[in-house]
């Protein structure tokens, strides 16, 4: 079994450092751009609770 493995992992396309360079920026850029979407919808939740805080009077 161990034998196998091994020969399975002789057979993968290991990424160039070029290639693994370009995957690691595309991986940041990503995640910077889903943090920026995160934060935009996390103000714009805060400003419309606070809105609806301050002037719907439900009592």
């Amino acid at each position: 079994m161990i034998n196998e493995i091994i020969s399975e992992l002789k057979k993968t396309k290991w990424p160039t450092g070029k290639e693994l360079l370009v995957l690691t920026v595309y991986t940041v850029i990503l995640c910077g751009i889903i943090a920026f979407a995160i934060t935009g919808l996390d103000i714009v939740f805060l400003k419309a609770r606070d809105w609806y805080i301050n002037n719907v009077n439900i009592f």
